[in-house]
């Protein structure tokens, strides 16, 4: 008697996902940002009413809003939720402040070598942690000081993380559960080789022939995976480059349907019983034809011949911002870009073109990226379509980061105080009494901010800790934070260098000034933009700040910055960190439509 030789499938159906996320769970979700989410398993939690969870994401926001919004998460594990250019999470915030679900943030650095302990076999990792932020101080449970055996030095060790289940998505596997991924990764991998089971959903099930013909993208091997589904636009409304860009015009829909009191209703309105019914809620066939070609419109902006510095005669707040934060970028420095946010994106891609032609940038996951034209649905395809190769969140924190090879990564956050902490957690607020009156006492945790993703340890290792603040106040600039999410422990020379970290400056832009930091406590003004005055910049800061005499003018940006700003931000959107909120949620949804409309 035979009987037929076969390798086992492991493809299966979304509504198979029950067999492996049970009432309780504690569930890890792939994905960086708004790239490569696995919202298609999202949304079958939902429709399959899946609650009691504890949930967890490296660089969290749509996944965590829609389960949030469902009632189904009773613990969440995260170091930065945010819907980005959107704002803050609306459900995440009413968590947070009311306490209605149980809060664990740990800093992104920890929490990729927590993951990372338990792929390996761990109990612990040890890293140049997050020192000095509250961060570790409120997670006692997680976090412990430990020595190295061999030299002494001081570490930070963080507890293994151990998921009942991984969910992620990719871009392509074969039947038996080889994995490969194309585009944007945050810590999948991670996730994958640390948790229990094993779920992925992919754009493609190829045959195991073609997994071997392009076997350097295969990530993730069957052995670690438990579940394959196919799952065309499985991501979306997140994106999967460079399959398709982001269904921005459904998130922002998504943004007012999701608010905590119509949220039950919207839920039930949109995802339908299937991914099919969802699709014909979203916009159907023409939508997903829009979001597949905006990857191809995704372009390059060639660096010029030479370098023209005749000053600009004409420039913006914006256009001085973008011209002082690529003049703190050095020719070749690493740089890192985190979540898209344009001003930065703009100023490094001026270096590239500029001053620092030989700067390393890693963003998005590609790897020392060219130039590129900014667009809210193409910045992440040009990015990656114009890198020498792709990196995950995980190895651009160990090749950079942890090895301290990296130079700058711009961070800008809610507070800063005269020693150079940053507070990107929580605001306070007055407390007042029953007539509405201020009592004279702080609500110190009053304003859920999105947290600190991994700037509480990178914000120390870089060689300069780059900081941007489009408007100069003294509500940006306090006395001191109320919350430390970061600081930048060892600032001076001496102590960096016995610390074996690259000495560097903390450097401060501004809509006012560029201002440094050498010695904790001790600011001095480097220049003053045109117009700006000393007093102006005095009278705006919470501190105090050295303003020396005949302090000089920011250098103007010329007029080939100018122009070079122009082509890598056509629409201007970089300005939009200099309007009001009001004035933003009308100029948004105009230049997503129109580039909606233009492809």
């Amino acid at each position: 008697m035979s009987s037929a030789i076969e390798l086992k499938s492991k493809v299966g159906q979304l509504s198979d996902i029950g067999r492996y996320i049970k009432p309780g769970s504690f569930v890890a979700i792939g994905g960086g940002w708004s790239c490569n989410k696995p919202m298609a398993i999202v949304r079958e939690i939902i429709r399959q009413k899946i609650g009691g969870l504890k949930v967890m994401s490296v660089t969290g926001g749509w996944e965590m809003e829609w389960l949030l919004a469902a009632g189904l998460v009773d613990h969440l594990v995260f170091s930065f939720l945010s819907l980005e250019f959107f704002g803050l999470p609306a459900n995440f915030r009413l968590a947070a402040e009311r306490q209605t679900v149980k809060l664990t943030e740990i800093e992104g650095c920890s929490m990729i070598k927590g993951l990372e302990a338990a792929k390996f076999g761990l109990p612990f990792a040890a890293f140049r942690g997050p020192k000095g932020s509250d961060i570790v101080a409120e997670a006692k449970e997680l976090y412990q000081t430990v020595r190295c055996p061999f030299t002494g030095q001081e570490l930070t060790a963080i507890q293994a993380i151990v998921p009942d289940v991984a969910i992620i998505h990719a871009q392509k596997a074969d039947a038996a559960g080889n994995v490969q991924m194309i585009g944007t990764s945050a810590s999948d991998l991670d996730m994958a080789m640390a948790a229990k089971a094993v779920i992925v959903t992919v754009e493609e099930i190829v045959s195991a022939d073609e997994i071997r013909a392009s076997k350097s993208a295969t990530k993730l091997f069957r052995n670690d995976v438990d579940l394959v589904i196919h799952c065309p636009m499985g991501a979306s409304p997140c994106s999967s480059v460079p399959y398709y860009s982001a269904h921005l015009l459904q998130l922002q829909k998504d943004v007012a349907g999701l608010n905590p009191k119509t949220a039950r209703s919207y839920i039930s309105e949109v995802i339908g019983d299937t991914e099919t019914a969802y699709w014909a809620n979203v916009g159907g066939a023409e939508a997903q034809r829009k979001l597949k070609a905006f990857p191809a419109t995704a372009r390059a902006v060639p660096v010029p011949a030479t370098l023209d510095t005749t000053p600009a005669r004409d420039f913006t707040v914006g256009d001085q911002m973008v011209a002082a934060l690529s003049a703190t970028i050095e020719d070749e420095d690493a740089i890192i870009l985190g979540s898209f946010t344009p001003l930065a994106y703009a100023a490094y891609n001026l270096a590239k073109l500029t001053t620092a032609p030989n700067a390393f940038v890693v963003g998005y996951s590609g790897v020392d990226a060219r130039p590129f034209q900014m667009g809210f649905h193409t910045s992440e395809a040009a990015c990656i379509q114009e890198s020498a190769g792709l990196w995950s969140m995980t190895e651009c924190i160990e090749s950079l980061h942890f090895r301290g090879t990296g130079d700058v990564e711009a961070v800008s956050s809610a507070q800063m105080d005269v020693n150079g902490d940053i507070n990107i957690s929580w605001l306070p607020m007055p407390v007042k009494d029953a007539a509405g009156n201020p009592t004279g006492e702080w609500n110190r945790r009053a304003l859920r901010l999105p947290g600190g993703a991994g700037a509480p340890v990178v914000f120390g290792l870089h060689r300069k800790s780059v900081a941007y603040f489009p408007n100069h106040s003294r509500m940006v600039f306090v006395p001191k934070v109320n919350y430390v999410t970061g600081t930048r422990v060892y600032l001076t020379d001496e102590e960096r260098i016995a610390e074996g970290l690259k000495p560097g400056p903390i450097i401060v832009v501004t809509n006012l000034c560029v201002m440094e930091s050498r010695e904790r406590g001790i600011w001095n003004v480097v220049s003053l933009h045109k117009g700006v005055t000393a007093k102006d910049v005095v009278d705006s800061t919470g501190f105090a700040v050295n303003v020396p005499n005949g302090c000089p003018e920011t250098r103007a940006p010329t007029q080939q910055e100018v122009d070079l700003i122009k082509r890598i931000d056509p629409t201007g959107i970089h300005l939009l960190d200099f309007i009001s909120g009001k004035e933003r949620a009308t100029k948004l949804p105009a230049i997503l439509q129109a580039e909606w409309d233009g492809v």
